[in-house]
């Protein structure tokens, strides 16, 4: 599986803003223009924040639902929605019968296909090192003048952490080592920095460390030059949502060329970062493909507006619900009653060869990717175009 490339926060061009607004239902409803136009409805699973370590919830999952509003009202139809009487809400439905049968109504009608339901995942863990490397790593190459991103060293890099601390047997080491880098990022302090700092010397020195994982740890030690200007007060720094939104908006685009309204539900994150995410919409710049290879998008966000809503004023947001929570319950492993129901799921066509993901990419994906290069590089072009941007303060 490839993984997307998180914005890299070395410069203030690219740091998420957090002044924004609550959208109110009024101002939802001029989304609208006519029953013909697409919307765009958003929902999340396993939301934990920058908390990437919870060995319970080991996925984020996003979806998105595309769908006019006689397509809303003609699914209502079809699957009884006014009979149900109450939201749709996977969490609540697959545990009883009545709830399955109509999660079997939505996942078998027609509009639940590819041309209306999108699909992205994130591997918390793997996020853990792709962090370091985005955060940390590039930081302080950007400052020496090297760009991390050209051949694919930033992949390269984090696969390498990543799958060699899964091999690891000093389990309880990684556990620390993981644990502190997510501390400091959440916490900036000379005692949650120095604590992150120790532990790495001390899995760089345990006798179970091989050479290759060796010498890729010893690419941390000298990112503490530039460890201020790595770490921010933004407590989304780690958050999954906006970069999974992000590649879900250029992946529609691509697919249909249309610049759709955004309903998302009830967001912390899609709240605080509403305000960048508009002012990358609205960049004065004539339409700019950016970036490597088949990651190539394109700039401004192609995306219309964007708002939040609650759940139970939108029958697409409640879709969405039921996508995001029954993508991540086929994911994540379990051994009780319901694993049956489980594998039932992981049949379906929706839920396979998910190709939006932030997970470890496969080596023929980093073999082609090393001989990519971009016209315009995207941290680059951010830069050139910061006095467009809204920061965080």
């Amino acid at each position: 599986m490839k993984p997307l490339i998180f914005i890299q926060k070395s410069t203030p061009a690219n740091r998420y803003a957090s002044q924004s607004y609550y959208f109110s239902i009024f101002e939802a409803s001029k989304l609208h223009r006519n029953k013909k136009n697409s919307m765009l409805y958003f929902d999340e699973a396993g939301y934990t924040g920058p908390d990437l370590t919870n060995p319970n919830h080991p996925y984020f999952t996003l979806a998105s639902i595309k769908l006019t509003d006689n397509e809303v009202e003609k699914m209502k139809k079809d699957i009884n929605y006014e009979g149900w009487g109450k939201e749709l809400h996977f969490s609540s439905m697959y545990t009883n019968p009545k709830g399955r049968l109509m999660l079997e109504q939505v996942f078998a009608h027609p509009f639940m296909d590819a041309n209306h339901v999108l699909l992205s995942f994130a591997l918390k863990r793997y996020c853990v090192y792709a962090n370091i490397v985005n955060i940390l790593v590039e930081t302080y190459y950007y400052n020496k003048g090297v760009n991390l991103y050209e051949g694919a060293k930033n992949l390269v890099l984090a696969n390498g952490l990543y799958y060699f601390a899964e091999l690891h047997p000093n389990k309880p080491l990684i556990a620390e080592f993981e644990g502190n880098f997510v501390k400091m990022v959440r916490d900036p302090s000379i005692e949650s920095i120095a604590d992150f700092y120790r532990v790495t010397d001390k899995l760089r020195l345990d006798e179970s460390t091989k050479d290759g994982f060796f010498d890729m740890l010893s690419e941390i030690p000298p990112t503490i030059e530039y460890i201020k200007e790595a770490l921010s007060n933004n407590k989304f720094h780690m958050d999954l949502t906006i970069p999974l939104f992000s590649i879900s908006i250029q992946e529609w685009y691509k697919k249909t060329g249309d610049k759709d309204d955004v309903l998302f539900d009830s967001s912390e994150p899609f709240y605080a970062n509403k305000a960048f995410l508009e002012s990358l919409r609205d960049i004065k710049v004539t339409e700019t493909e950016v970036g490597y290879g088949k990651q190539k998008h394109v700039y401004p966000l192609p995306v219309g507006n964007m708002g939040i809503v609650k759940s139970y004023e939108k029958f697409g947001i409640q879709l969405a619900d039921v996508f995001a929570s029954a993508l991540y319950f086929a994911l994540t492993p379990r051994t009780d009653k319901y694993k049956q129901y489980q594998d039932k799921l992981k049949e379906l066509p929706i839920f396979q060869n998910i190709k939006l993901n932030l997970a470890p990419s496969s080596y023929e994906f980093i073999k082609e990717r090393m001989k990519e290069t971009a016209d315009i590089d995207p941290l680059e072009f951010l830069c050139d175009h910061e006095k467009d941007l809204k920061h965080n303060n």
